[in-house]
């Protein structure tokens, strides 16, 4: 689905990618994790569209989109869910919902697309309870799946998330995360970046570990939960006397 070699990236002068390499097979989840300023998040802007990469490959099903505008690249199956969600706060829900199938709208026409809708409303019901509301009065989290599910307007063949836990209460985030499993047991393909390490893995099939730019470690969910470095630096001490006892 996604195969990534040699990325390299950064703003202005300021390498963040450097050499950057993985990939994301049909139909799982793979967690990205790693402390803050580790550059994930300009790892899926680079895949998105968002940053330009200096040098290196990104694949999407065979086929080559680095250097490619994100509209092209949304065009092509591949969607991100921005950090701090980023929806239109003075805009109804209903029509954030349309703006994420507009690539769809030109092809196949807005009635289509509002069946869309109807499918988005039945994933995620508060959506329709809040239909014609203005999205910035939403709560943390119904914004968060308001995102997630305006990113699915454009039925992505690969769906970016960033950071979908931040700023949310914990019984939220939960709830987020068992989203995203349904979503991979759909058949949904996910390129999951997150600080909340152990709830990242709890949901993924596969992992990668970045530090300062780099790809430092990769393995399975499980290998990388059970892995002492990645327990003492990302998961705490509570997780490791609970996964000793």
């Amino acid at each position: 689905m996604l195969r990534v070699r040699s990325l390299r990236a950064g703003y202005g002068g300021v390498e963040v990618l450097k050499g950057v390499s993985l990939h994301v097979d049909p139909g799982e989840i793979v967690a990205i994790v790693g402390a803050n300023g580790a550059g994930k998040s300009t790892l899926l802007n680079a895949v998105a569209g968002l940053v330009k990469p200096w040098s290196g490959s990104v694949a999407l099903g065979g086929r080559e989109i680095a250097g490619e505008t994100a509209e092209t690249v949304a065009g092509r199956g591949c969607v991100l869910v921005p950090e701090g969600r980023q929806i239109f706060p003075g805009l109804s829900v209903h029509d954030n919902l349309l703006l994420g199938g507009w690539l769809r709208v030109r092809r196949e026409g807005r009635r289509a697309v509002e069946r869309e809708i109807g499918a988005m409303e039945a994933l995620f019901p508060v959506l329709a309870e809040r239909r014609l509301q203005a999205a910035g009065t939403l709560s943390g989290g119904e914004q968060q799946m308001l995102a997630i599910a305006r990113a699915l307007m454009g039925r992505p063949s690969l769906l970016l998330l960033d950071e979908p836990s931040i700023g949310l209460a914990p019984l939220v985030v939960k709830a987020i995360f068992a989203t995203v499993a349904g979503l991979r047991n759909e058949g949904r393909t996910i390129m999951l970046v997150e600080q909340n390490a152990r709830a990242a893995l709890a949901v993924a099939d596969r992992g990668y570990v970045m530090e300062t730019g780099q790809v430092v470690l990769e393995g399975t969910a499980t290998e990388l939960s059970a892995n002492r470095d990645v327990q003492r630096a990302y998961l705490g001490k509570e997780y490791r006397r609970i996964e000793e006892r």
